[in-house]
């Protein structure tokens, strides 16, 4: 007897959704703690690194990350030893072993690959560059208005004489990566994984 489930999602890292969100609002309530621009980018640039280390660290996606490098690093090591053992004799010279070469009146095997259904035509590789090209500057250009927008937002608030604007412009923006970082998991089926 087969039973068929449902495939399970998995539930958002409580830790993922907390680091999404204080890493936010640190970001833009760096403006009210530091004044100088040079400073700014130094806090900034801590805030990036404690997050990536944090995320990294303490995550299900950092420990799915770091196994992944692991094992990354370990076929990588074993493909080396391999090319290694293979091609070099215990006295530094090549092998005395001779190549095996198939017999002539071995039967060859045919490798080629045959796909039971029709490729797709192929996207000129001109294409598929100017395409990530512009995604690159199209996601560039958005993130860099919204960094505009958020300090001109915080900037509004400090001269109508609000205390800690961007800080809670910071909230606000903080707010919505919880809500995005705890929706994550459900926006990806499970079999893509």
């Amino acid at each position: 007897m087969t039973t068929e489930h449902e495939p399970t999602r998995r539930s958002a890292d409580p830790r993922t959704v907390a680091i999404a969100g204080l890493m936010t609002v640190a970001w833009y309530a760096v403006p009210d703690v530091v004044r100088p621009r040079w400073a700014r980018a130094l806090a900034k640039a801590a805030v990036v690194t404690t997050g990536a280390v944090l995320t990294v660290t303490s995550t299900a996606e950092g420990r799915e990350a770091r196994e992944g490098v692991r094992s990354l690093r370990d076929a990588v090591r074993a493909a080396g030893v391999d090319a290694e053992d293979l091609g070099a004799a215990p006295g530094g010279g090549t092998s005395a072993v001779p190549e095996a070469g198939p017999a002539d009146d071995a039967v060859r095997e045919d490798n080629t690959y045959a796909p039971d259904h029709d490729e797709p035509t192929s996207v000129p590789p001109a294409v598929v560059g100017a395409a990530v090209a512009g995604g690159v500057v199209l996601a560039t250009a958005l993130a860099v208005a919204g960094e505009k927008w958020a300090y001109r937002r915080g900037e509004r608030l400090r001269a109508r004489g609000v205390r800690l604007p961007h800080t809670r412009v910071g909230l606000a923006l903080g707010a919505l990566a919880v809500a995005l970082a705890a929706a994550e998991p459900l926006l990806w089926n499970p079999e893509e994984r």
